[in-house]
């Protein structure tokens, strides 16, 4: 039974095959080429903006930064200060809406490149 393999026995090549003769290639070993890929990936994920500094990757720049800040008046602390005005509270009260958060917008920007990020609005 030279064509049927029994376990534990090392199987032989068949008849007419001459295993002392190597064969050579058909054709040489040729690396194939890497593909690199680049040491991360950069995904951005829309980050909300609140009414203080928020930590984030900047869109432009594409740094990890943390927003610069800057509060603006809105039309409800020019409103609120004229009546304040009118009802007799001259000089320092008139003054108190534009020092209070729920009259003022936050604008974020990056700090290293001065890209506006976004708005908080009231």
């Amino acid at each position: 039974m030279s064509g049927t393999y029994t376990p534990g026995t090392v199987p032989t090549a068949p008849y007419g095959w001459n295993q002392q003769i190597s064969v050579s290639p058909a054709s040489p070993y040729t690396p194939q080429p890497e593909f690199v890929k680049a040491p991360y990936e950069l995904i951005t994920t829309v980050v909300p903006v609140g009414p203080h500094s928020t930590r984030m990757v900047c869109s432009f720049c594409r740094k990890e930064i943390t927003t610069k800040i800057h509060k603006k008046p809105i039309t409800k602390a020019y409103i609120s200060s004229l009546l304040c005005c009118v009802f007799g509270c001259f000089w320092g009260p008139c003054l108190i809406p534009f020092c209070m958060d729920q009259c003022l917008n936050v604008e974020h920007k990056c700090p290293k490149c001065e890209v506006y990020l976004g708005q908080y609005i009231q």
